[in-house]
């Protein structure tokens, strides 16, 4: 795992309402920035940061999600 010092980390929270895209948005940037294979999509349970079975069945996070790679 490559190791990156302080001052080249940088944090983004993304914040909504339910049902804003939040999700979607967030595969969306994972997928344009190459951090990812394919755009993942809340509607079929392929969003990258919804892994968890209740959240697939739900078809919304539960929880917040973490992804490094951008």
């Amino acid at each position: 795992m490559k190791v990156y010092t302080g001052e080249n980390v940088r944090n983004v929270a993304v914040v909504g309402h339910v049902h804003a895209g939040k999700t979607s948005l967030v595969s969306a940037m994972l997928y344009t920035a190459g951090a990812t294979q394919r755009l993942g999509r809340v509607d079929d349970g392929s969003a990258t940061t919804d892994y968890d079975d209740e959240e697939i069945g739900r078809k919304m996070s539960i929880s917040t999600g973490l992804h490094a790679g951008f």
